[in-house]
């Protein structure tokens, strides 16, 4: 075995005397520095580490009030974090990637900040870490008061080793709990800025770019439009949704018990959520187990006749037009006595583009009438449109028609467009669809996480996610507001929250997704 203070003494006084010595003698020099740099290194390679030097944690629970700041970020990107101090790194590293934002697409690794590189002791291991062979122990089996005890004590976690996002955290206080503390006591304190997107080239590079999206007299503007299209950095509002934060670590805390829950319902035995969370790869399942937790789905859903009233009204509405039956057109559409009379009362304000006066012209009814068919009650008949038995059944009980339709959800029912469908109940059931943006982003990487390549941009390939299960979607929005169009103006549409983000529209989606519904 190589000796390492005498490697380190003989690359010591080659580096000193390769000032002096310039001449002939130059590349000699240079060989020997190299040898002496590559016997060190050989010499720290080979050299025994030390185990590492874990604490005793405490004997009552305790929490942890930690500070985690994002190396190299200015001015800093941070989050204050309430956590017990009993948790695994496992989870740490799951409350970290939520706590900021990170998607969990790249690896990661915790170090000893006063030995980052492992070069001391043996490291700090993930599953990944085992299979190649290191030296450690995993991360499952350690927790976190293993490491920091005293204020001032501190851990490194780096994540993504391409883009290098470096994290410190930092032990701000520890206190006895009040309560036995469980995963699901986490919590997100304070904090400012928000993560940085993925794949964008480290913190630096993120900086660099974020200051010019910012500044558009900036003289790079215009070389970096394409790179502040694709990370969504136009008229970026730097700062953190603290509430939405708090969501994410919920979702983490709820995760295993879901997932669990899901794998007991497989293959029809439940909610048809569960074979499509199935087929992904197990983080992929968590990460989607913790929507299904925060929807908790796991819980009975409860609906009274007055929010059935409103769920159902706008269907209610065309049945009651459809009556005994309605005649249609030889093209099969509605007539146009019908059209007027059906959108003088589904769009009194008259926000329909155009006259209403012909169903193929009047997108929304259309759509209603299809969803309509699709959810089993109408059907063409000898040029007539007719109420199915369901439908004369169903059409004066709004809870019967309410419970029809939560059965009868996802609308779709073929391929990727029901995949799709599915995971949109799921967003809207955990109460995260914001705006109709902010919907589409989160169906692009929901079902790009559950392995599904469509077409169209987004950041993960999958944009036109949001449009592949209108007419659930559109059954979902008149349940959330009771009314055929959106009133608002199509800007006002897409920024502000949607007709999803209601009770009506949750509920629902709940049903859709709960079994024995």
């Amino acid at each position: 075995m190589t000796d390492l203070e005498d490697a380190r003494r003989r690359f010591l006084a080659a580096a000193a005397a390769a000032g002096a010595d310039s001449g002939a003698d130059g590349d000699a020099d240079a060989d020997s520095r190299l040898q002496a740099m590559q016997d060190a290194a050989r010499a720290r390679r080979d050299r025994p580490k030390k185990p590492l030097p874990l604490l005793t944690p405490p004997a009552t629970p305790t929490r942890f009030r930690v500070r985690v700041d994002l190396v190299g970020s200015e001015p800093p990107i941070w989050r204050r974090l309430s956590l017990p101090s009993h948790l695994t790194l496992d989870r740490l590293h799951d409350v970290l990637q939520s706590a900021f934002g990170w998607t969990n697409s790249h690896l990661h690794q915790f170090t000893l900040t006063g030995d980052p590189h492992g070069e001391e002791t043996v490291g700090i291991l993930t599953p990944f870490d085992v299979e190649e062979g290191d030296e450690g122990v995993l991360e499952s089996e350690l927790r976190f008061d293993h490491f920091l005890a005293s204020t001032g004590d501190t851990l490194r976690y780096t994540y993504d080793f391409g883009d290098d996002w470096e994290h410190t955290l930092t032990l701000e206080a520890a206190e006895p709990a009040v309560d036995e503390p469980t995963d699901a006591t986490v919590r997100c304190l304070a904090g400012q800025r928000l993560g940085p997107p993925e794949n964008i080239g480290g913190i630096h590079n993120y900086e660099r770019i974020l200051a010019v999206a910012l500044n558009p007299r900036d003289p790079e503007y215009s070389d970096l439009i394409e790179e502040i299209s694709y990370f969504d950095l136009f008229s970026i509002t730097d700062d953190i949704d603290l509430d939405a934060i708090n969501r994410g670590l919920d979702r983490v805390a709820r995760a295993d018990a879901a997932l669990a829950w899901l794998r007991d319902r497989r293959g029809g035995a439940g909610s048809p959520i569960a074979d499509l969370i199935a087929g992904v790869h197990e983080e992929a399942q968590r990460y989607l187990a913790g929507f299904v937790g925060g929807a908790r789905l796991m819980e009975p859903v409860e609906v009274d006749e007055a929010a059935a009233e409103s769920a159902t009204l706008v269907i209610r509405t065309f049945l009651r037009h459809v009556g005994d039956g309605l005649p249609l057109t030889k093209a099969g559409y509605l007539q146009p006595a019908a059209v007027i009379a059906l959108m003088a009362e589904l769009d009194p304000e008259q926000k329909t583009y155009g006259k209403s006066n012909r169903e193929a012209n009047t997108r929304p009814l259309l759509d209603l009438r299809e969803t309509v068919t699709d959810l089993g009650l109408v059907r063409k008949y000898r040029g007539m449109l007719l109420p199915t038995k369901l439908g004369l059944a169903v059409r004066e009980s709004p809870l019967a028609l309410w419970h029809h339709i939560a059965a009868r959800l996802p609308v779709e029912r073929d391929g990727q467009a029901r995949d799709a469908a599915l995971l949109l109940l799921l967003l809207v059931a955990a109460g995260e669809v914001g705006t109709f943006i902010t919907l589409g982003k989160s169906l692009d990487l929901a079902t790009a996480v559950a392995g599904m390549q469509l077409e169209g941009d987004g950041r993960y390939g999958n944009g036109s996610a949001v449009y592949k299960p209108r007419h659930t979607r559109e059954a979902l929005e008149w349940a959330g507001s009771a009314s055929l169009q959106d009133p608002r103006p199509f800007r006002l549409q897409m920024s502000a929250p949607s007709r999803l983000d209601s009770i009506g529209a949750q509920t629902l989606a709940r049903a859709a997704l709960t079994p024995g519904r």
